[in-house]
């Protein structure tokens, strides 16, 4: 019992490093999580993602895919700006509430070609 305990919390241990594990360059992550690149560098510039640099180079993980995912999530589908994301993220760290369980993949829509200057009407907006 306790060997076959060990091997499942084993196992989640990988997978969740191997999810934690930045491999991929910005062009790549972008195409992965329907974005620009730029929407990407917005997100990273307002605290929303923080991708790994080796060599002045952004990587990104699965996780952080997974989180552009549901912020396009939070921002398209529910119409909550950047600064109210990082509230949700703020209050996720906390334990007050769950946003992960709530996404389904299947909410995010493709990327249109006006992903960024849809990003940057959001930053406008709320600076105003």
């Amino acid at each position: 019992m306790r060997e076959a305990t060990r091997a499942r919390r084993s196992a989640r241990d990988v997978e969740r490093r191997d999810l934690e594990r930045p491999r991929y360059f910005i062009s790549i992550a972008a195409e992965l999580a329907s974005v620009h690149p730029r929407t990407l560098r917005i997100y990273e510039e307002e605290g929303l993602l923080c991708p790994h640099r080796r060599n002045n180079l952004r990587l990104y993980s699965e996780a952080d895919i997974e989180r552009v995912r549901i912020i396009r999530f939070l921002t398209r589908r529910q119409g909550v700006n950047l600064a109210g994301v990082k509230v949700i993220f703020q209050l996720e760290a906390l334990g007050k509430i769950q946003v992960y369980e709530l996404f389904d993949e299947a909410d995010v829509e493709p990327a249109a070609e006006d992903d960024v200057q849809a990003t940057a009407d959001d930053l406008d907006l709320r600076s105003t």
